[in-house]
C-alpha cells in the first residue's frame, strides 16, 4: 500500500532542515530527512500497514496512524529495528490510563519510556553508564521518536499547547533500559503482569530525575531512607513513582534478603511528610491546625504505585526517583510487549521528502 502523507520536493537535505525548522516539525537539532523510501523501511519494519491506527486523541480528533509515526521516526534517527519499542512506546501512551491529552499540554512532565527484557541487547539499548545521559544512539532515537510524535500528531507544541512553564531536558529524548545483568529481580514488565520472557516498554509521564546518593550505607534501610527523603519533592495527591535502583544499591538491598515487594513497601511506609510541613511549605492549603504535625501524607496511596527499575553504573552508590505528572487528571504508567518483527535495512534516500 503507497504512502499517504503529503510530500514536499526539496533541493537536498539542508533544505529539509530548512523546512522542519520553519515549519516547527523538528526540536532545535538535525533531522534525518523522512524520505519515502525510509519511512516505507520502517513501516515494514513495525510489521503492520501503514495507515492502521494505533492511538487516538478523541479531544484533538487525532488518530496515530504507523505512518505518521514511521515519519517521525525517521526523522528522530531511528532505525528499522527500533520500529516496533517506538510503536509500543506509541500504544502505551494512547492508553485511556496514560491520559495523553493532557500529559501533552500541561504540566512540566515527558513521556518516560523504560525498556525491559531481550529487547535491552538486540535493540542496543544502554542500562548501564550513564543511563539517562547521551551516547548511545538507541536510547537517543527512540526517546526522541516519542517526542516527536508527542510533538507533530499530538499538539504538544511548546508554546502553543504545550504551556509548560519549565518542562526539563526529557522533552528531548526520555529512553532508559532496565538491566538484565545487575538486576537481581524478575524485570519490571513481569511486575506489571506481563510473561517474564517477553520484552516490554513501559512509558511514564515523569518529571526529571532526582538522584538519591548514599555511598555510606551498606543495609537496605538507609539506603531506602535516603530514596525515601528523595520521594518527599512529590505532590502528595495521588500518582505513581519510579524508583531507578543503581545496581550498587539494588546488590546489596537483595543481597540483605529483600524483593522488589519488600522494597515498594518500605518506601511506602517512610516516603511520607507530616500536613503541617505539607502546609508551611505551601503545597497544602490553608493554616497549620492541632494534630496537623502527627498526621502524615504518602507519597503514593499504594506501595504497588512504586515502579522499581535496576540501571545505571555500578561503581558508586546513587539511586534516582522519578516524579510523577499530577495535574487533577493523573496520568498512570502503561506496559505494552515489544512484538517480534523481522528486522529491515535502511534503503537508500529518494527524490521526495515527507513530513508528518
Amino acid at each position: 500500500m503507497p504512502l499517504s502523507s503529503r510530500t514536499h520536493q526539496v533541493a537536498d537535505a539542508e533544505a529539509a532542515q530548512e523546512l522542519f525548522d520553519r515549519n516547527g516539525w523538528g526540536d532545535g537539532l538535525p533531522i534525518v530527512p523522512p524520505t519515502p523510501d525510509r519511512v516505507a523501511a520502517l513501516v515494514a519494519a513495525s510489521g503492520h500497514e501503514a495507515r492502521q491506527v494505533i492511538g487516538q486523541i478523541p479531544e484533538q480528533g487525532r488518530e496515530l496512524t504507523i505512518e505518521k509515526v514511521a515519519v517521525n521516526a525517521v526523522a528522530a534517527g531511528c532505525r528499522p529495528e527500533h520500529m516496533t519499542a517506538v510503536v509500543a512506546a506509541v500504544r502505551s501512551m494512547a492508553s485511556d490510563a496514560f491520559n495523553l491529552h493532557s500529559t501533552t499540554v500541561s504540566g512540566a512532565t515527558a513521556p518516560l519510556v523504560i525498556v525491559s527484557g531481550e529487547a535491552v541487547t538486540t535493540l542496543g539499548i544502554n542500562t548501564s553508564f550513564s543511563v539517562f545521559g547521551s551516547g548511545h544512539a538507541a536510547n537517543a532515537t527512540i526517546g526522541r521518536a516519542v517526542r516527536l510524535v508527542s510533538q507533530n500528531l499530538c499538539g504538544g507544541t511548546p508554546g502553543l499547547l504545550d504551556k509548560a512553564t519549565l518542562g526539563h531536558p526529557g522533552k528531548y529524548s526520555y529512553c532508559i533500559g532496565e538491566s538484565l545483568e545487575r538486576s537481581p529481580w524478575a524485570p519490571l514488565h513481569a511486575d506489571r503482569g506481563r510473561p517474564v520472557e517477553a520484552s516490554a516498554v513501559t512509558v511514564f509521564a515523569g518529571e526529571a530525575p532526582i538522584y538519591a546518593r548514599n555511598d555510606w550505607a551498606a543495609e537496605p534501610e538507609p539506603i531506602l531512607a535516603t530514596i525515601a527523603d528523595a520521594m518527599g519533592v512529590g505532590h502528595f495527591t495521588g500518582g505513581a513513582f519510579v524508583v531507578v535502583l543503581g545496581p550498587l544499591h539494588a546488590c546489596l538491598i537483595a543481597e540483605a534478603g529483600w524483593t522488589k515487594d519488600d522494597v515498594r513497601r518500605h518506601l511506602h511506609r517512610h516516603a511520607r511528610r507530616s500536613v503541617a510541613d505539607l502546609k508551611r511549605a505551601g503545597r497544602l492549603p490553608g493554616a497549620v491546625e492541632a494534630g496537623d504535625s502527627g498526621t502524615r501524607r504518602a507519597a503514593v496511596s499504594r506501595s504497588d504505585d512504586i515502579l522499581i527499575v535496576v540501571a545505571g553504573g555500578h561503581l558508586y552508590g546513587y539511586s534516582a526517583v522519578i516524579p510523577p505528572w499530577v495535574g487533577g487528571h493523573e496520568s498512570q504508567p502503561v506496559t505494552e510487549l515489544i512484538e517480534s518483527v523481522p528486522g529491515t535495512a535502511c534503503p537508500k534516500e529518494g527524490p521526495l521528502w515527507t513530513v508528518a
